[in-house]
């Protein structure tokens, strides 16, 4: 790899890692998943550092180029984040239309009392009127 190459891949790694530390301070990315992303952000810095390592998994599995690696463990990683949020969403979906019937049963409830008067209120009326 090339100087001029590793310069720029340090850069985008470090820019990544603090796009991650930027929307954890804003609140706008959860821990869970900021975890995740600074392990890819320090992995790409390592990776730089340590290209031999990068060139030995290469080998070991087969590919033609690292970039072919990169690409291949980038393809898993996405496929893997899909999965989670996949099931991240079914189990907010199923959350969520259980929260649905309750609001509409605690609803329904609520007009069926306010409907029918109160058999205290009732009894003290007539108490005063008679």
């Amino acid at each position: 790899m090339s100087p001029r190459q590793k310069a720029f891949a340090i850069i985008v790694a470090v820019l990544l890692i603090l796009l991650i530390v930027e929307l954890i301070r804003r609140r706008k990315l959860r821990e869970e998943y900021a975890l995740v992303w600074l392990a890819v952000g320090i992995g790409g810095v390592l990776l730089v550092w340590q290209y031999g390592i990068l060139e030995r998994v290469t080998r070991l599995i087969g590919a033609v180029m690292p970039t072919t690696t990169l690409f291949l463990f980038a393809f898993f990683f996405i496929l893997v984040m899909a999965m989670h949020f996949s099931i991240k969403l079914s189990k907010l979906t199923g959350q969520i239309k259980d929260l649905t019937q309750e609001i509409g049963i605690l609803r329904s409830e609520l007009e069926s009392s306010r409907g029918r008067p109160e058999s205290g209120k009732e009894k003290g009326g007539a108490a005063c009127t008679g």
